[in-house]
């Protein structure tokens, strides 16, 4: 551990328990800020913060070195939301200049509105940064004005390294290819037996039943309607299968509906938000993860079934290619066309082969993609740029 103090800037919503505990249902980020704390003597994270609730499916902070300035938690689409966002500013910079005076260097989390003054005031201050889009790096169509103009001040103005989710590091050689960790060595250790058994038990059985699993905020962009409706078409050609849907959303009563219009209760289950260890039992159940995100920056997802040794399945997004590595990890399907996830699934289904390899494969491509891993390349890339 450095001796050096890191300012972390994030519009990850955190609240208080009555115990005087910090947390968030944002539990990967939380073990990612955990884990760069290893390398910091202390870290203070400005972050908004809101009402606690019970009804909060909540992990929380367990280092001692990590602390917490709180903001006002703002954003929405109308005016009121955005006059609102404004009369926040002063606040917003407030809380900067305490991060800027009790830090050594500041790590900025991309796109969000409170990074947008914080950009500014950090430039103007000349501190010491670093940052990640977590967002899709390459322009798409109807992406919010906000997140070309965040991408723009990143790329050619930003004063340190910048972490995007991209296949090959740029020719800016501030701009570095990043992955977005979940989880720890350990965990990939923990899971070798049960993916031992789980090779083995697919080396002699065929599958009967197709075990999927699809996690995500219940909303448009990551499209699990067009995965309900391919398992609709499964059904129809008599393929069996379960769907365990993780996540909470404005779209969950739809998804309810469709459900129950077409009867599919005992294939499709709509289990709500869960913890880390609550989502590390169901990885465990399912044997393939589904995503059809529209747009996705980095498919966390993925990354996480690897480590437990299920297959991939993934729209051919940007980085879905890369994951799956062209077929040897996973598979991919046209996200413009759910006859392409039924035919992608019943191909699997009929035919099995190689499925152990391609579960061996995904899991060595995770042993890279720890939490330690990037906690470490972050530290000596950001202590190198700096000469700290």
């Amino acid at each position: 551990m450095s001796k050096l103090k890191l300012g972390i800037i994030s519009d990850c919503i955190h609240f208080q328990h009555p115990d005087g505990r910090f947390g968030t249902e944002t539990h990967i980020l939380l073990h990612q800020i955990e884990a760069l704390s290893f390398y910091f003597s202390e870290v203070i994270l400005c972050c908004p913060v809101i009402v606690f609730t019970d009804k909060k499916v909540a992990t929380y902070y367990s280092i001692n070195n990590i602390k917490i300035i709180a903001v006002p938690n703002v954003g929405g689409d109308s005016i009121s939301d955005k006059l609102k966002l404004f009369s926040t500013i002063p606040k917003w910079c407030n809380a900067f200049k305490k991060v800027n005076k009790q830090t050594d260097i500041v790590y900025q989390r991309f796109p969000n509105n409170l990074n947008i003054p914080g950009f500014f005031y950090f430039k103007l201050k000349r501190k010491k940064t670093f940052a990640t889009y977590t967002g899709t790096w390459k322009p798409y169509k109807e992406e919010p004005a906000t997140y070309s103009f965040q991408r723009w001040l990143l790329k050619h103005f930003f004063r340190g390294p910048v972490w995007a989710y991209i296949n090959t590091n740029e020719e800016n050689t501030r701009i570095h290819a990043s992955f977005s960790p979940s989880y720890q060595k350990k965990v990939w250790d923990e899971e070798t037996i049960q993916v031992e058994e789980r090779i083995k038990k697919w080396q002699t059985e065929k599958i009967s039943t197709l075990k999927l699993i699809t996690v995500g905020a219940l909303v448009a962009n990551k499209n699990q309607q067009l995965i309900l409706n391919a398992c609709l078409q499964l059904k129809k050609i008599n393929i069996d299968f379960t769907l365990t849907i993780v996540g909470d959303g404005m779209l969950k009563e739809q998804y309810q509906n469709f459900i129950q219009q077409h009867q599919l209760q005992q294939q499709i289950f709509l289990v709500g938000k869960k913890t880390s260890e609550e989502l590390r039992i169901l990885y465990r159940a399912n044997d393939f993860v589904v995503q059809a995100p529209i747009n996705e920056g980095f498919g966390k997802v993925p990354i996480e079934g690897f480590f437990h040794g299920l297959i991939p399945v993934l729209s051919n997004l940007t980085m879905a290619n890369a994951m799956t590595n062209n077929g040897t990890r996973g598979f991919t399907f046209n996200i413009n066309s759910e006859e392409d996830l039924v035919k992608t699934l019943s191909s699997i289904y009929a035919q099995q082969n190689n499925l152990s390899n391609i579960i061996l494969a995904g899991r060595s491509y995770a042993a890279s993609q720890t939490l330690e891993a990037w906690a470490e390349e972050y530290y000596k890339t950001v202590t190198a740029y700096y000469n700290l």
